[in-house]
C-alpha cells in the first residue's frame, strides 16, 4: 500500500487568526480584544499584544487565544512556547477551537510542553468536534498510525472524508490513498481518482505525481497517457526528484509525447543529482551522442537557473 502521510505531518506549520475574532474595526469598537485583532491584522504586534493581554485576564478566550499566537510567532514579545502553551491552554479550557488545535500541536511537537501525542489527538478530537478542518486530518493520522491511539482506519477515513470536502488538500490526497487501497473504506478506483485530481489541482506536487501514475496506469478511468506527461512534467518542474524520474523516461521512449531523447537526459541529470538514481537511464544518456549530452547538460543549467527559491516538494 502507498502509505498514508507520515505522523510527523502534524507539525505542519499552521498560520491562523482564531476563526472566530471579531470583524469590527478597533475604531468602530473601543473593547481591547477588537483593538488587538485590529492591531493584529494590521501587523501592530505589540498594540495587539497589550490589548489582548487586557482582555486575556478577564477571561476573554479569544484575546488568550491570540496572546498565545503572538508568543508562539514571537510576534510584539520574544518568541516562548512555554507561555503560548499556558495562553492555548487557558482558551482551549474555555472551549476555543483554534487553542485546542494549536495546543494539540504543541503536545504533538513537544514544543513548549512535554511531548505527549496521546494528549494532543484528545485535543485535536476536542477541536474536531467543533468543526476543526485540520484537527480532523491530524487526528486521522493518528488514529491510522495506531501508535498512540487505538488504530481505527474507518474512523481515520470519516474524518479525512470530512477535511477533504471542506478543500484540504492533504486530506484529499490520504482519502484518496485510503480509496485506492480499500482501507478503512471499500476500494473505489473512480473516487481515488477524483480525490488524486483535486489534491493534485491543488498544487500538491505528491498528488501530481500519484494523478499522473493512476492516468498512466488507466487506474480509475481510462489510461491516458499524453495527460499524465502533463501532470508529471508539473511536479517535475516543481523539483519532484520521482515526476523528473518518471518524465525522463516517457521522454526517451516516446510514451505519451513525442520521442526526445535530449529532454530525457535532461530531466534524468535533473533527477539524478536530487539522489534519484535509474540504471536504464543512465544507460540510454551513455548511448546518446556528444552533442545530445552537450545540449541536455545546457538544458539542466538553464532549468537550475531559472528555479525559483526555496522550490521543494512538500510530502504529507
Amino acid at each position: 500500500m502507498r502509505a498514508l502521510a507520515a505522523l510527523t505531518a502534524i507539525l505542519l506549520t499552521c498560520q491562523f487568526l482564531p476563526a472566530d475574532a471579531p470583524a469590527a474595526r478597533a475604531e468602530e469598537n473601543g473593547k481591547p480584544r477588537d483593538i488587538a485583532y485590529g492591531a493584529y491584522q494590521r501587523g501592530y504586534y505589540l498594540t495587539a499584544f497589550r490589548a489582548a493581554l487586557e482582555a486575556a485576564e478577564k477571561g476573554d478566550a479569544a484575546a488568550q487565544t491570540l496572546l498565545g499566537e503572538l508568543y508562539a510567532k514571537g510576534h510584539g514579545v520574544p518568541r516562548d512556547m512555554t507561555q503560548a502553551v499556558w495562553w492555548y491552554s487557558k482558551a482551549a479550557l474555555a472551549g476555543n477551537r483554534e487553542a485546542q488545535f494549536a495546543l494539540a500541536l504543541a503536545l504533538a511537537r513537544g514544543d513548549g510542553t512535554p511531548q505527549d501525542v496521546g494528549k494532543a489527538a484528545g485535543w485535536f478530537e476536542t477541536a474536531a468536534a467543533q468543526g476543526h478542518v485540520e484537527s480532523h486530518y491530524n487526528l486521522a493520522l493518528i488514529l491510522a498510525e495506531g501508535e498512540h491511539r487505538e488504530r481505527d482506519m474507518e474512523t481515520a477515513a470519516d474524518l479525512l472524508a470530512f477535511a477533504a470536502n471542506q478543500g484540504h488538500m492533504q486530506s484529499q490526497y490520504n482519502l484518496a490513498l485510503l480509496l485506492a487501497e480499500g482501507q478503512g473504506v471499500a476500494t473505489d478506483k473512480t473516487e481515488a481518482l477524483n480525490w488524486m485530481r483535486r489534491a493534485a489541482e491543488a498544487g500538491m506536487a505528491v498528488a501530481e505525481v500519484e494523478y499522473a501514475v493512476m492516468l498512466f496506469k488507466g487506474e480509475g478511468a481510462e489510461a491516458d497517457e499524453a495527460e499524465a506527461v502533463i501532470w508529471f512534467k508539473r511536479a517535475a518542474e516543481k523539483g519532484n526528484p520521482v515526476a523528473q524520474n518518471r518524465l525522463a523516461r516517457l521522454y526517451a521512449n516516446g510514451r505519451g509525447t513525442e520521442l526526445d531523447p535530449i529532454e530525457a537526459a535532461k530531466w534524468h541529470l535533473i533527477a539524478r543529482s536530487a539522489g534519484a538514481s535509474d540504471i536504464w537511464l543512465d544507460g540510454f544518456v551513455g548511448s546518446l551522442e556528444a552533442e545530445q549530452i552537450t545540449e541536455a547538460e545546457k538544458r539542466v543549467q538553464a532549468w537550475f537557473k531559472g528555479l525559483k527559491p526555496n522550490i521543494g516538494n512538500v510530502i504529507f
